[in-house]
């Protein structure tokens, strides 16, 4: 009984030395979001969420709508609605597991057209992505982890596939190498540390080759961590919008 109950203790012990590791650098300072319109947004520290025992959600909105929906986690956690190709402010989340729910209001009742459970670690942020299913008639959530730039000098992009009714896409600076291949909808490909740069980004249909995109000028600083939605707008045709984090000083 005595080994057991020492083993439990090194085993929790454990775990938190792990999480305590696996604190990124910056989670001692707030977070600054950009829009790609221009609006910004403050939240707190990594390291205070986790003290208060909450972690970060924040929806980004990759359906043109007409209307707005209701995003919640449940009844007492509702999050902000946030208009077609933008991100909100981050909400503190104080629960391990999560029932996000996308829904309308039909004669003043929540009626859900989406339910996706995750669970939250206290301290990290989340973007939960509102997008449709692959034939464009149902919604769906897409929920992952974001982070802060972690090598000096240099900036972050990831990439978020949720343009409905285009299979796997190619992502490459126009003229160079690829950043993204066989990226899928509803998937995400994984921040990618690169150096300061300008320039046009070029989206192309991996199985075919096809230009599906050529982005205006973008212009990616050191220290920001950009995040790329791939998407349609209200027009049906492949766009592209973004948002970037960086450590307030």
């Amino acid at each position: 009984m005595l080994n057991h109950t020492r083993s439990l203790i090194l085993v929790a012990a454990a775990v938190i030395a792990t999480q305590a590791c696996s604190r990124e650098a910056g989670d001692d300072r707030a977070v600054e979001t950009r829009s790609e319109d221009g609006t910004l947004a403050n939240t707190m520290s990594a390291d205070s969420a986790d003290e208060r025992g909450v972690a970060l959600v924040r929806v980004v909105n990759a359906v043109p709508m007409s209307r707005e929906l209701m995003i919640r986690a449940d009844e007492m956690h509702v999050l902000p609605s946030v208009k077609f190709q933008a991100a909100s402010a981050y909400q503190p989340i104080d629960q391990t597991w999560a029932s996000f729910q996308v829904g309308d209001t039909v004669g003043g009742t929540f009626v859900p057209l989406n339910t996706n459970r995750e669970l939250l670690t206290n301290g990290d942020r989340y973007s939960l992505i509102v997008l449709k299913n692959q034939d464009g008639t149902k919604f769906e959530t897409l929920v992952v982890r974001d982070q802060l730039v972690q090598e000096p000098g240099k900036a972050a992009i990831r990439f978020v596939h949720a343009a409905p009714g285009v299979r796997e896409v190619i992502v490459q600076p126009r003229n160079g190498d690829r950043l993204v291949e066989g990226l899928d909808y509803g998937e995400e490909h994984a921040y990618k540390m690169i150096d300061p740069w300008s320039g046009v980004l070029e989206v192309r249909a991996d199985n075919r080759n096809e230009s599906l995109l050529s982005t205006p000028k973008m212009n990616f600083e050191a220290g920001k961590a950009y995040t790329l939605v791939l998407s349609r707008n209200r027009q049906g045709k492949v766009d592209l919008f973004w948002f970037a984090d960086a450590p307030m000083n």
